[in-house]
C-alpha cells in the first residue's frame, strides 16, 4: 500500500461513508481500479477510526450533551431536564440492535460479499431506487420513536452490505416515515457511531489472528486523517443538500455508479 493509494482511499471513505452513496461499494470499486487486490486490514481500521473521529467532532455537543443526560437521568437527577436526551440515546440503542445481532450472526456471509464488484454494482441499484423515491415523500416532521428508530436500525443492518448506503438507507427511512429531512441525518450520523465504532473493534479482533507485518504505518496515518478530513465536509455538504431537498440527486450518481461497475468492473 503507497501513500497515493491511501490517500485515495482516505478520500473515497470520508465522502462515501456520508454521503448516501455507500463506502463499501466505492471501497472495493477504488481498490478494483487501483490493482490493490489485498487490502490492508490495518488500513480499514485507519479509515473507519477517521470517519468515526469526523463524526464525533462535527457532532461533539450532541455526544457530550446525550451522555451527559443518560448518566444523571440514569441517576436521578433533574429528570425533567435530561428526560428528551435519555430517551434519545435509548433510541440509538434501539436502532443500533439489527446491526449488531445481524452483523454477528451473518458475519461471513456479508464479509464473502466484499468479494464481489459486481454484486457491489447491483446494490448501488438498489440504493439509486431507495434515494430517487425519496423525491417523492411530502416534507414532515415526525417525532423519532421507538417504532422509527428501530426500523431505521433495520435499514442500518442492510446497509453491511457493499453497495448499499448506511447514511442513504438511514436518512432514507427516516423521510419515509416522515421524520424530517435534517433530524433523520442528525439520528443517522449518531447512530453510525455505534455502528463504526463495531466495525473498528471487529477489524481491531482481526488484527490479533494476522501475522501482518505493520511496514506502511504512514501511509495509514495519512489515510486516516484524510478520511476524517473529507468526512467532515462530506457531513456538511450533504446537511446543506437536505436543506434545499436535492437528497434524491444522489441517487442518479449511484444509477451511474452501479451501471459502469457492472459494465466495466
Amino acid at each position: 500500500m503507497n501513500m497515493i493509494d491511501a490517500i485515495i482511499l482516505g478520500a473515497v471513505q470520508g465522502a462515501s461513508e456520508f454521503l448516501p452513496i455507500s463506502s463499501s461499494a466505492h471501497l472495493v470499486i477504488g481498490q478494483a481500479l487501483l490493482g490493490v487486490n489485498e487490502p490492508s486490514i490495518f488500513l480499514e481500521v485507519a479509515l473507519h477510526v477517521g470517519t468515526l473521529l469526523a463524526v464525533l467532532i462535527y457532532y461533539w455537543k450532541d455526544v457530550v450533551g446525550l451522555l451527559t443526560s443518560f448518566v444523571s437521568y440514569a441517576a436521578g437527577r433533574d429528570r425533567e431536564r435530561h428526560r428528551d436526551n435519555y430517551r434519545m440515546c435509548w433510541y440509538i440503542i434501539l436502532g443500533s440492535i439489527p446491526a449488531a445481532v445481524g452483523g454477528l450472526l451473518f458475519k461471513d456471509w456479508f464479509e464473502a460479499k466484499f468479494d464481489s464488484a459486481m454484486f457491489s454494482g447491483y446494490m448501488l441499484l438498489v440504493t439509486a431506487g431507495f434515494l430517487t423515491a425519496t423525491h417523492f415523500v411530502k416534507p414532515s416532521a415526525k417525532p423519532i420513536t421507538s417504532v422509527r428508530a428501530f426500523l431505521i436500525g433495520v435499514a442500518q443492518f442492510c446497509a453491511i452490505l457493499p453497495g448499499i448506503s448506511r447514511s442513504g438507507s438511514t436518512i432514507a427511512a427516516g423521510l419515509f416515515q416522515g421524520i424530517d429531512a435534517r433530524a433523520a441525518a442528525r439520528f443517522s450520523f449518531l447512530l453510525s457511531l455505534p455502528a463504526v465504532a463495531g466495525a473498528v473493534l471487529l477489524k481491531a479482533v482481526d488484527l490479533t489472528k494476522v501475522a501482518e507485518p505493520i511496514t506502511d504505518l504512514p501511509a495509514f496515518a495519512v489515510g486516516a486523517l484524510v478520511s476524517f478530513i473529507v468526512g467532515i465536509a462530506a457531513i456538511h455538504w450533504l446537511l446543506k443538500i437536505l436543506g434545499g431537498r436535492k437528497f434524491y440527486l444522489f441517487g442518479f450518481y449511484c444509477l451511474l455508479a452501479g451501471l459502469f461497475t457492472i459494465i466495466y468492473i
